[in-house]
């Protein structure tokens, strides 16, 4: 398997790594800074919410589509997010660190769809669902098919490892990012990635679907 950028460009041909932020004049604080955003929030602003939404609902759902793939409740699962943010926002401290503390809770409700998932499963006695289809309209059938194949494996690691290991490697996320989003120490973190490591490798490399990707990259052999 080649590094992050494959799988990232396989999910989203035209990704940006950061949501929008209009141009702003010299000496000038924007109407839509984080700052001015919160503070309107926190005054019950009504445009304030649709605000933070609309900069932000992007970066929140891919997030989410980095651990989950294809998940079905994608939508709900980003509505989720900004609830909870809502409902939390007497903890944000740090206006300008607004896009961390997202991608947080965002790890947080992707952990949640994780365990609760498996629960499922478990309870009822079926095997694993079929990760839906991830739309990728420049992607060939070889690479929808290894997508969903990765994404299968992917779905078989603990939660825990498993969102260090997308975030890691889907995302492209540096090491510290990671441990500060999911709350952890960075040795943790390396820990979890290093054994998420071990178990996608054991379990991908029986997929056919996956052998170029295996052999094309380094980290893998």
């Amino acid at each position: 398997m080649p590094g992050p950028g494959k799988v990232i460009h396989l999910l989203d041909p035209h990704r940006g790594t950061e949501p929008h932020v209009k141009p702003q004049a010299a000496g000038q604080e924007p109407e839509t800074s984080e700052a001015t955003l919160i503070r309107k929030l926190c005054a019950g602003d009504p445009w304030a919410e649709r605000a933070l939404v609309d900069r932000y609902a992007a970066h929140v759902e891919r997030i989410l589509m980095r651990i989950l793939g294809g998940h079905p409740d994608l939508d709900d699962l980003t509505q989720e997010v900004f609830v909870r943010a809502f409902e939390r926002l007497d903890e944000l401290h740090d206006p300008p660190a607004l896009g961390r503390w997202l991608s947080a809770i965002a790890v947080f409700v992707a952990r949640e769809a994780i365990r609760r998932k498996k629960r499922r499963q478990w309870l009822i006695f079926l095997p694993a669902e079929t990760t839906p289809e991830i739309e990728v309209p420049a992607a060939s059938l070889e690479a929808r098919a290894a997508l969903r194949a990765f994404y299968e494996v992917v779905d078989s690691l603990d939660a825990d490892k498993r969102i260090a290991f997308t975030l890691r490697f889907v995302d492209g996320m540096e090491l510290g990012e990671i441990a500060e989003v999911c709350d952890v120490s960075l040795a943790t973190i390396k820990r979890r990635i290093k054994s998420a490591e071990v178990d996608f490798y054991a379990r991908g490399t029986l997929r056919a679907e996956l052998v170029d990707w295996f052999e094309e990259g380094k980290r893998w052999r």
